[in-house]
């Protein structure tokens, strides 16, 4: 029998629960069957899209609530894009080596040069099109 430390779990629950309650945006991506996301959760008025394989969501319940947008499922492209994204953004601002050039270069803008901004505020403006297309 496996024991349980039910103030760690407790703690474990707030810090995803906190996070998701306050969110405009909830991006779901677990990649298994068994997983639900709880929809009293989320909150009117937020975007909900599942990047899983998956359904992690009871559409119908989420859609009761008042404004929620629901983009149920994504591509594959997409998901690859967002991971490739994800990773990118380690390497930018995260791991050792980016920490240790912004070090060297603070007198630098947050976004590095041109072509970073442009690349995010295209991505930006891409995926919020894609989202209220609906």
């Amino acid at each position: 029998m496996v024991q349980h430390n039910s103030h760690a779990h407790s703690v474990n629950l707030l810090l995803i629960l906190f996070p998701i309650t306050q969110s405009s945006i909830v991006v779901s991506g677990v990649p298994t069957k068994s997983y639900r996301l709880p929809t009293e959760w989320i909150q009117p008025h937020t975007t909900v899209v599942n990047v899983a394989s998956f359904k992690n969501v009871d559409e119908e319940s989420l859609l009761k609530i008042p404004g929620v947008v629901y983009v149920p499922l994504v591509g594959k492209v997409t998901v690859a894009m967002l991971e490739r994204n994800l990773v990118r953004l380690y390497e930018q601002f995260h791991s050792p080596d980016a920490r240790h050039r912004q070090a060297a270069k603070d007198d630098k803008p947050w976004y590095g040069n041109a072509l970073n901004l442009y690349t995010a505020v295209t991505v930006t403006l891409l995926v919020t099109l894609q989202l209220f297309r609906k």
